[in-house]
């Protein structure tokens, strides 16, 4: 409305300019906002629960998923011939995680094992390594001697957002 007598004009109009800047300035949050919502999830690889375990010889196991500390194998327990699958979570491109595998000789003394990485989808893009290599071979284990093996996951910057992967850890 305008008052005549005082010769201003009233702000409270739809189309005022103090109204229409609290419009333009709440359109550019909610812009930055979405903007930033949109950007994450453009850089999140969502990783499914694919890390299998597969003990072969005399060999059990435990699983350590992300995010759990550096365990001590020889106070774990209880050791299975048929540990759980490795739990990876989401991960972002670009980066990687750490899980952990504890094996315990369950045959006789001076067995040795060999990690390596099967049925691994996608091919390319997704790295998994034991203790820093693609396969790991052990020391001799006495019997009951327990080992430690640090699993880590990549996911390259070109792994579509939204994937998932899945691998076969074998060890024999």
């Amino acid at each position: 409305m305008n008052d005549e007598n005082s010769g201003g004009e009233s702000n409270l109009g739809p189309s005022s300019p103090r109204r229409l800047t609290k419009t333009y300035i709440g359109l550019i949050l909610l812009f930055i906002v979405t903007l930033t919502s949109v950007g994450y999830a453009l850089t999140t690889l969502t990783i499914q629960n694919t890390g299998s375990v597969n003990l072969l010889k005399d060999w059990q196991g435990i699983t350590v998923s992300p995010p759990g500390s550096l365990p001590t194998c020889s106070s774990q327990s209880p050791y299975s011939d048929t540990p759980p699958p490795m739990l990876w979570g989401s991960m972002t491109q670009g980066t990687s995680e750490t899980g952990y595998i504890c094996v315990k000789n369950a045959g006789g003394t001076g067995a040795t094992y060999t990690v390596t990485t099967s049925t691994l989808t996608p091919s390319t893009g997704i790295t998994v390594t034991y203790n820093g290599t693609s396969t790991l071979t052990s020391t001799a284990l006495q019997s009951s001697q327990t080992s430690l093996i640090v699993v880590s996951v990549s996911a390259a910057l070109t792994v579509p957002s939204g994937s998932s992967f899945s691998y076969t850890t074998t060890i024999q």
